[in-house]
């Protein structure tokens, strides 16, 4: 394996493709048989985390530099889980016009109810809520906002956050469609809190907070009826409003010159990056069939 100063898109396309591939299969086998708990450790862990790790140990990377997994400032911790709990009310706006456009155009999706009875048992519910609220928000933000952000960045040292926002926001397409544009939202704004700051903690403390929110959410009951609720077309800008105002208030690291054309390399690893992307279609056609009653299980 060619040793390479820091992850390039080659590297990040590849690995994107192979962790989406093992993450469609894996929660095709352990998520009926082991509960979706389980699955999401066995994902997070295994699939995600370990990859990114590995290819570092394998390079000889510094994780701190590469990954940007060093500390920033308490109020830059503040402003990032002041901004993941506000952007959470919008990308759930979003998440909920989608799901009720997908409903009345396709059906309504049911999901197999084998899946839905382990899901619901105590150890399962304890195994998701840890993973989604700790896990997931470390594991996901070292694979993305560390490891693929990093690559991007060579190639795009300006916009770099947003391609791995939208990379992001597509792997969500496993859990459904009406997540992948609200998941490219948090994506992004986590992807700009890692490039403004230096730092995963800002991005790590945003995930943990839009997670959390989403489970007290789904606790009270809330955006999960058939209906809209009319405050939350109001309140749904607002939030992206005040979740703008939060972030620029996050301080950066000095500026430097990101205009410099010799900074940038050239894109790699394209053909994986299309094979995701077909991948990812054919997610999206399987729910659609399902909502209209083609599929009989997810």
């Amino acid at each position: 394996m060619k040793r390479t100063l820091a992850p390039t898109t080659a590297q990040a396309n590849t690995l994107f493709f192979v962790t989406v591939l093992l993450t469609l299969l894996g929660s095709s086998v352990f998520a009926s048989r082991l509960g979706m708990g389980t699955n999401l450790w066995i994902n997070e862990f295994v699939f995600i985390l370990l990859p990114p790790l590995l290819l570092a140990k394998l390079q000889g990377w510094p994780l701190e530099g590469v990954y940007k997994l060093r500390g920033t400032s308490v109020k830059n911790c503040l402003l990032s889980i002041l901004a993941g709990v506000s952007l959470w009310l919008t990308a759930s706006y979003v998440t909920q016009i989608t799901r009720l456009f997908l409903d009345k155009a396709f059906g309504g999706l049911i999901l197999d109810e084998a899946v839905q009875s382990l899901e619901s048992t105590p150890y399962q519910i304890y195994l998701f809520l840890m993973g989604t609220v700790i896990l997931a928000p470390i594991c996901e933000e070292i694979f993305f906002r560390g490891f693929v952000q990093a690559a991007y960045e060579r190639y795009s040292p300006r916009y770099g956050y947003i391609i791995t926002g939208i990379l992001f926001g597509s792997y969500h397409a496993l859990n459904g469609i009406s997540d992948v544009v609200p998941a490219t939202i948090l994506g992004v704004a986590m992807g700009y809190l890692a490039h403004r700051t230096g730092s995963l903690a800002p991005a790590m403390l945003f995930h943990a907070a839009a997670n959390m929110t989403s489970m007290f959410s789904g606790f009270l009951g809330i955006f999960h009826s058939n209906q809209m609720a009319g405050w939350m077309h109001l309140a749904a800008p607002a939030a992206l409003v005040l979740t703008v105002f939060l972030l620029r208030r996050v301080q950066g690291e000095p500026a430097t010159d990101e205009s410099e054309p010799q900074s940038r390399e050239a894109l790699g690893g394209i053909l994986f990056l299309v094979l995701a992307v077909l991948l990812f279609a054919v997610v999206g056609v399987l729910e659609i069939l399902l909502r209209l009653g083609r599929l009989t299980s997810w």
